[in-house]
């Protein structure tokens, strides 16, 4: 189980197992043959990508989310938006492909300061590997418990694009 104000430790070969052993569980729970039928990608063993949509009145944005699993099921997976052309983030000049999320669940930025120096995208949510990087400080009730799974970060993310979306970063 995740620790707030501690920083995750990475263990790429149980996250992997954790994620393989979950993947099918999760398409279960969604009802869902594959990924491809989600429209989601797997362009590594330890990375899927995830399209997310965001609406302001009849405007509707695409995001892509990049899903990382080097320290899950004991972390939550990282989390990021990307450019869906490169499935990276580079700053300043992917911040379009970000939204603006102001929930008090899970909140982004752009170029969020690392506590030893530097700046990382933060999706600022408890179900994201980042939250914990940065050293956020969380509510014992929020904290990631290793019986969730990555749909609870995916979910998470979906709940703050349907209810506070404001939009890209410019």
């Amino acid at each position: 189980m995740a620790k707030a104000r501690e920083s995750p430790t990475v263990d790429v070969k149980a996250g992997l197992a954790a994620f393989e052993e979950d993947l099918p569980r999760v398409l279960r729970a969604l009802d869902a043959e594959s990924i491809e039928v989600l429209g989601w990608k797997r362009p590594s063993k330890l990375v899927l990508l995830v399209p997310m949509t965001g609406m302001i009145g009849d405007k509707v944005d695409q995001f892509m989310l990049r899903l990382g699993f080097q320290a899950y099921r004991t972390w939550p997976p990282s989390a990021q938006f990307v450019n869906p052309e490169t499935g990276t983030y580079v700053y300043p000049q992917d911040q379009s492909h970000v939204p603006k999320l102001t929930s008090p669940e899970c909140q982004s930025h752009i170029a969020y300061q690392r506590p030893n120096g530097g700046t990382t995208q933060l999706i600022c949510c408890s179900a994201t590997f980042e939250f914990y990087e940065v050293l956020h400080g969380v509510e014992q009730h929020h904290v990631w418990r290793d019986t969730d799974s990555f749909l609870t970060t995916i979910s998470a993310i979906r709940k703050a694009l349907a209810s506070s979306y404001q939009g890209r970063f410019p």
